[in-house]
Parts: C-alpha cells; sequence; structure tokens
C-alpha cells in the first residue's frame, strides 16, 4: 500500500505527463504546505517546480527552486551537476545578477565537479590538426544553425573533424552532418568516463565543446576529463563554463570587450569580425524573395522564448506602446503550452499594456510566417535573442536591442553590428525607447529597411561562412602552434 507521499507524487507525475501543468503544480505546492516530501528527496520537489514555473516564464518564481534543486544533497552525482548547469543557464535570464555573481555562481560548478584525474598529452606535430566538437544538438537545432559552416567548409588539407554526439534526438539531420566529417561518433548510450575514452583514444587535438551548461552541461561532464590537450567552449553557450580544463572561449571583440577577460576562468579568443556565422534552414527557402511593407498601424513583436520576457522589459514594451499609441505588440512564444500564455497575459497587464493591443500566439513549426505579421523586433534583456534576431533579420525585420556588459548580453549587439546596423543598439533603457518609437513613427524608414535588411545580412559576415570558417581555423593553428611551444 502506498503511503500518502507516493501516492501525491504519483498523481503529480501523472498531471506533468498529460500536459496538466497548473494542476502538478497545485498538488506540489499543496505537498509542500503538509510536508510530505521525504527530506532525502526534497531536491525532487524543488527540481519539478522549478522546471514547471519556468515552463510557465515564470523567472522570479523558479530560480529559488531551482537553486535548492543542487543545493540541497543527492545519490547522483551527475544529476546534481545538471541541476546545477540548468540553474546557471536560467540566470542569465533575470535582471539584477551582477557579473561577478555571474562568475562566482560559475565557480561552484567547478567546486562541486571536484578533482578529477585528468587525461595528460604528449607534444604530436601531424600534417592536419584534429578537430572534434562535442554537442548535443547535432539535429535540427538552432545551434547547428550556428556550428554547421564549421563541419561543412574546413579546409581538409589542413584538418580532420571528428563530431562526438551525445544528444539522443538524432535525425536525417544528424545523418547529413554526420556525412560531412572524416568522423562521426554516436556516445549518446555511453557515460561521460566512457565517452571520454573514446575521445582520448581518438588523439583529439583541439576540442570545441558546443553546449556549456545548456542541455544540463553534459559535454561539459566530458571536457573537465580533459581528453584533448587543448580545449575550447562557446557558440551553443554564452558564458564562463568554470571549468579549469577549458583553455578557451569563442568571442568577439564586439561581444566581448577587454573588461569581459575578468568574468572568464578561460581565455576569449576574439575573432576579427563576427563569433556566429548564420546559416538559415531549408525552412526559409520559401521567404527568400519577401516583398513586405510596413503595417498601419505598425506592429512590434517579440519572438523569444517567453521565458526571456521580464516584467521590467514588459514595462518597458508599455512605454514604447504608450508612446505610439496606435500602435500593436505581438508575442510569439517558442512552446505550445496555454498556460503560459494565460500567464503572461497577466504580467503583461500588471506592467501596463493594453490587453486590447496586444496579441499572444502559442509556438509552431511554422512560425516563420508570423515575421509576416510584424514591423520591428523588440529584443529582451539581459538574455538577448541570438537565433532568433538572426531569423528576424533575415526576414527583413529591424531588431531594436539593449547592449549589457556581459557576453550573454551583447550578442545580439555583435550580430547587429556586423549587419551595419550598429544604430539599433541601445546603451540605456531610455534609448532602447527612444529606438523603438523612432523607427514606428518613419514608415518611410521602415520600408526602407525592410527592403534593405535582408540584402545586408547577405552580405555581411554574418552570413559569410567561407570567410568565417577561415577565421576560425586561423585561430585553431595559432592556439596549436601555442600550445606545442609551451613549456612543459
Amino acid at each position: 500500500m502506498q503511503n500518502p507521499f507516493e501516492r501525491e507524487f504519483e498523481c503529480v507525475k501523472r498531471d506533468a505527463k498529460a500536459g496538466r501543468m497548473e494542476a502538478a503544480l497545485h498538488r506540489l505546492q499543496k505537498m509542500e504546505q503538509e510536508d510530505l516530501f521525504p527530506m532525502e528527496r526534497r531536491w525532487e520537489l524543488h527540481e519539478l517546480m522549478g522546471q514547471i514555473l519556468f515552463l510557465f516564464a515564470d523567472l522570479k518564481a523558479a530560480l529559488p527552486h531551482l537553486k535548492l534543486a543542487w543545493e540541497l544533497p543527492r545519490t547522483d552525482h551527475g544529476a546534481r551537476l545538471a541541476a546545477l548547469s540548468n540553474y546557471l543557464m536560467y540566470l542569465h535570464y533575470i535582471e539584477g545578477v551582477t557579473n561577478e555573481e555571474m562568475r562566482a555562481a560559475h565557480s561552484s560548478y567547478a567546486e562541486m565537479m571536484g578533482t578529477l584525474t585528468q587525461f595528460s598529452h604528449g607534444k604530436r606535430r601531424r600534417k592536419r590538426i584534429r578537430v572534434g566538437y562535442l554537442s548535443p544538438n547535432l539535429t535540427d537545432h538552432i545551434v547547428l544553425n550556428f556550428a554547421i559552416q564549421l563541419f561543412a567548409d574546413y579546409d581538409r588539407d589542413r584538418f580532420e573533424v571528428y563530431l562526438y554526439d551525445i544528444g539522443d534526438l538524432q535525425s536525417e539531420v544528424t545523418d547529413w552532418v554526420a556525412g560531412m566529417a572524416d568522423r562521426y561518433v554516436d556516445l549518446s548510450k555511453f557515460s561521460p568516463q566512457k565517452s571520454v575514452e573514446h575521445i582520448y583514444a581518438d588523439q583529439v587535438d583541439i576540442l570545441f565543446d558546443l553546449a556549456g551548461h545548456s542541455a544540463g552541461g553534459a559535454t561539459l561532464q566530458i571536457a573537465a576529463y580533459k581528453p584533448a590537450p587543448v580545449q575550447i567552449s562557446g557558440i551553443g553557450y554564452f558564458n564562463t563554463t568554470g571549468l579549469s580544463a577549458m583553455d578557451y572561449f569563442l568571442g568577439d571583440a564586439i561581444v566581448d570587450p577587454p573588461e569581459m577577460d575578468a568574468l572568464f576562468t578561460e581565455r576569449i579568443l576574439r575573432l576579427p569580425e563576427t563569433h556566429l556565422c548564420f546559416t538559415p534552414s531549408e525552412r526559409f527557402r520559401a521567404y527568400e524573395n519577401l516583398h513586405r511593407m510596413p503595417h498601419d498601424p505598425p506592429v512590434f513583436g517579440s519572438f523569444n522564448n517567453f521565458a526571456k520576457i521580464t516584467d521590467e522589459m514588459l514595462a518597458l514594451w508599455a512605454e514604447i506602446l504608450r508612446a505610439v499609441p496606435t500602435a500593436r505588440l505581438l508575442l510569439k512564444n517558442v512552446h505550445p503550452r496555454e498556460e503560459t500564455l494565460n500567464r503572461m497575459r497577466q504580467r503583461a497587464e500588471y506592467a501596463g499594456i493594453d490587453l486590447a493591443r496586444l496579441e499572444l500566439r502559442p509556438g509552431s513549426k511554422d512560425y516563420l510566417r508570423d515575421y509576416l505579421d510584424v514591423d520591428i523586433i523588440l529584443d529582451t534583456y539581459p538574455y538577448q535573442g541570438g537565433g532568433t534576431t538572426c531569423e528576424a533579420l533575415f526576414m527583413g525585420l529591424p531588431v531594436v536591442t539593449m547592449a549589457g556588459t556581459r557576453h550573454g548580453a551583447r550578442f545580439a549587439v555583435s550580430l547587429l553590428k556586423n549587419v551595419g546596423l550598429g544604430e539599433l543598439v541601445a546603451e540605456s533603457s531610455v534609448a532602447y525607447v527612444e529606438r523603438a518609437v523612432g523607427l514606428a513613427n518613419d514608415a518611410e524608414l521602415l520600408a526602407a529597411l525592410h527592403t534593405a535588411i535582408p540584402r545586408m545580412m547577405r552580405a555581411s559576415p554574418l552570413m559569410d561562412g567561407a570567410r568565417y570558417v577561415r577565421a576560425v581555423e586561423a585561430t585553431y593553428e595559432m592556439i596549436w602552434e601555442r600550445y606545442l611551444n609551451e613549456e612543459a
């Protein structure tokens, strides 16, 4: 016979599996009030509550639970590390976290990882440098849109490319990508320790971690053992890993000004132009020759995950709508959940947004057509849009963003400046509102931008795959030579 805890928790899991998240959350809150969770499983209560609140885009409520999910002890050390990685990822969504607090939080990951026996490496010089890419996202995922050129266009006379896939969502896209490289290895069924042995046995020279603390930090639990003599992180994550085993982080001079060095345990590799190169997927083909005119009245929009939309951003958007009294605001989520739309509607009204001027749309597979209903994209802060910014630019839309003081709050700044749209970057909330209002009130400028931006995007370093790969390869050769010439 089940005890009250087991009986209630089974109901929670049943509700969650059926998508009844409000019901699951209500049950969990009741269980917490009645103190039904045994001490050794309280981490499970907080992890599930945090995850549900994150799905509802309520980060302020979610973060205390997500913090307890890794602080409370549990027997599975790898799962506890994953809970900490998730927490570090979600810290980027809210305002008020200082750069020093962010760095200290990432340093706690290395402390929890503990002392590992790392592999030692000799100095080897071959005709071709062997580069391994470690990723959970070698499928139809936004990170692949930024990494694909590194697999497709590398110099085969100077480099070998090995792909290490730890994801569990392989598809026909995975097969396509696997065919580009010299070697593809599916590590999805192996433990971190076994995965490390595979990579080390392949004698990879440079290992590039494409995920960081995203996806539960699974790649970092491998990289921590130092299976390659030189290791880089970047593209799929936007902050330090906190690991001494990680040597470098990929950035550029715009996203990573000199003061950024103090925030990373890694050495920042600044590419001369952009650290990101965008390759649109096949679904964009239908929109390559758009001819669009601004709506009258104008429509602002955001296509970012609702979790990125802070109360502070909603207040700024309310201010913009007051300054352009005929304009409307369209918010398109990345998830299809109705509960999230209902909660966003409440938050927007509380922030002073007239609900008659607000349209909320759930996530959908054919979301690109929704861009046709918008004139100006309002970027989120402090967690900016990366893939969504590139998609909006490709679809001909200006993006107004606000510059922050760390990598994760500046990558849209780099994207816009590389496209030639630096004037859309605001250095303050006041300037952010002014940029957005100015665009909405200038239909002639808006029409010109809608026509020019797709051309500017295609002609920019952001979509010049060959130029980008050559810059990355020159960096690989530089850091490999540096390693070979270092004193033992």
